[in-house]
């Protein structure tokens, strides 16, 4: 009989989530390129977004998608240097304009070793690629040191994204010219800036604070994996082969994100994981979540019953006489009107005898009262 005497947990896990900027930029800039080389399974943002995209943008995104894995590292090596994501857009981009030759070079290196390590875990052994990778080392201190064998790491990551024989030298000519890379990166993300992503992020930004707002709580609660987080807080579940890694992570950082819809994507530094996700998924839990309060909304719909509450807050307790003397109605009046608060569960009732008594649901209507409270907290 098999025993497991001793059986290791997952660690307990810090949540939070932060908006920014960046990050929508890069996953907009990622899901168009996406769409751009065959990907069918996008929004009309993004298709129309994509129609309306530069020949010179095109041309950018053409050149950097590969080492840079559709902007994929820009975004990781940002995270990875900035403890902060939260910066508007001048500070983004300052930051990107202060780059220097020796920064933009390790982002290169980084880009390579990243792209070949996802080759040799995900992707089938390619002869061409195989006889380029004979005279590269991937340690990054070789690969700073030596043009030569960053040239040539530089044509195996070309091949493992099919890039056309023809076409390599050309391309990996332009990653020695690392000024000409960085100019191609700028030019990129202030492009899809100006042309749309500026719009969209100032038009979603109420969303997204709300978003975060109203998650406050369920970021506070403690899960049995990260997984189940994940389901309970964007309502996705995280189909993929890195559950157990995601699972690990010490800290989770959600990330809202516009146009991913039912699509997630992560990035995992040590035990830190950051989860792009669409907030709009978010919508329909929260109108499930609104619906819960509408019969009680409906309850306080009515002037009289509005009076009915008024004189239980006041007095407590009341039985149904006491009630049609104060107001001086019909008892039918007041029965009716007293049955729609108590399916409504804004009024509590006991009986004594053949005497009913009713008070206020105090927690009902606190309930109501912190939703209608949280529209203005945006």
């Amino acid at each position: 009989m098999e025993r497991h005497l001793l059986i290791p947990a997952f660690p307990k896990t810090e949540l939070n989530a932060v908006n920014s900027l960046a990050i929508n930029l890069f996953t907009n800039i990622q899901l168009v390129d996406y769409y751009l080389n065959g990907s069918s399974k996008q929004n009309d943002w993004i298709r129309n977004f994509s129609a309306d995209l530069s020949e010179t943008s095109k041309k950018d995104l053409k050149l950097l998608r590969t080492v840079f894995a559709h902007s994929v590292i820009l975004r990781d090596f940002y995270i990875k240097k900035n403890s902060d994501l939260t910066g508007n857009w001048d500070l983004f981009i300052q930051w990107w304009e202060q780059l220097d030759e020796a920064d933009i070079l390790a982002l290169v290196i980084y880009g390579i070793r990243e792209t070949m390590d996802y080759y040799h875990k995900y992707i089938p052994r390619m002869l061409a690629v195989e006889e380029v990778m004979q005279e590269v080392r991937l340690e990054e201190e070789s690969l700073f040191q030596d043009s030569d064998m960053r040239r040539q790491a530089v044509k195996a990551v070309l091949l493992s994204w099919s890039v056309p024989i023809e076409k390599i030298n050309k391309l990996a000519e332009h990653y020695d010219n690392l000024s000409f890379i960085k100019e191609s990166i700028i030019r990129l993300l202030r492009t899809f800036w100006n042309s749309g992503v500026n719009q969209q992020w100032q038009s979603n930004q109420r969303a997204l604070v709300t978003w975060v707002r109203q998650h406050e709580t369920l970021l506070k609660k403690s899960y049995p994996t990260n997984g189940a987080a994940i389901f309970e807080i964007t309502g996705l579940y995280p189909d993929t082969s890195e559950l157990e890694k995601i699972n690990r992570a010490e800290y989770l950082t959600f990330i809202p994100s516009s146009n991913l819809e039912r699509l997630l994507t992560f990035t995992r530094f040590d035990k830190h994981i950051y989860l792009m996700f669409d907030p709009k998924v978010e919508a329909g839990r929260n109108k499930e979540k609104l619906s819960g309060y509408s019969s009680a909304f409906e309850g306080l719909g009515d002037i009289t019953r509005l009076q009915i509450i008024d004189l239980l807050a006041e007095n407590k307790e009341m039985f149904a006489q006491q009630i049609i003397q104060q107001l001086n109605l019909k008892q039918s009046t007041v029965s009716r009107h007293l049955n729609q608060l108590q399916q409504a569960n804004l009024v509590t009732v006991h009986q004594e005898g053949n005497t009913k008594y009713f008070s206020i649901n105090e927690d009902e209507l606190k309930k109501v009262a912190a939703t209608l409270n949280s529209f203005l907290k945006v």
